[in-house]
């Protein structure tokens, strides 16, 4: 693949520490909603009462698995500054911000109002401490 630059040691170290920490985020976020993002939890004998999760990261990001992904990726193109890194990091942001549109529907249509109450007051994927004008 075609390099399109040539990432200095500070990116590569950047890039390297963001990889971390979303793999810890991301890490943490399957191993405790596994059964529920996978369908798995039917073979559970009980099944937890939904509830709209409004605490932790929660608060910050609607979806914050979503948004440790998506650094994540984009952490390996800073790191590997490739065309066909690029190209990954695209398809998978637009397929990403495309499942999330989905999900939300179904958000809705199991929480209402309240999740509609949620999602006007917090922002998708970005924090409102890192991007104050990014309130979607």
């Amino acid at each position: 693949s075609i390099m399109l630059w040539e990432a200095n040691l500070v990116e590569i170290i950047i890039a390297i520490a963001c990889m971390i920490t979303a793999s810890f985020l991301m890490g943490f976020f399957i191993r405790n909603f596994f059964f529920d993002l996978s369908g798995a939890d039917i073979f559970l004998k009980s099944k937890k009462p939904q509830t709209l999760i409004k605490t932790n990261l929660y608060k910050y990001v609607r979806h914050p698995l979503y948004a440790a992904t998506l650094v994540f990726v984009w952490s390996i193109f800073f790191w590997q500054p490739l065309l066909s890194n690029l190209i990954s990091c695209i398809c998978i942001t637009v397929y990403t911000i495309i499942g999330i549109s989905y999900e939300e529907k179904k958000l809705i249509r199991d929480f209402g109002e309240s999740y509609i109450q949620y999602r006007n007051e917090t922002p998708m994927l970005i924090p409102k401490f890192i991007h104050p004008a990014i309130n979607n």
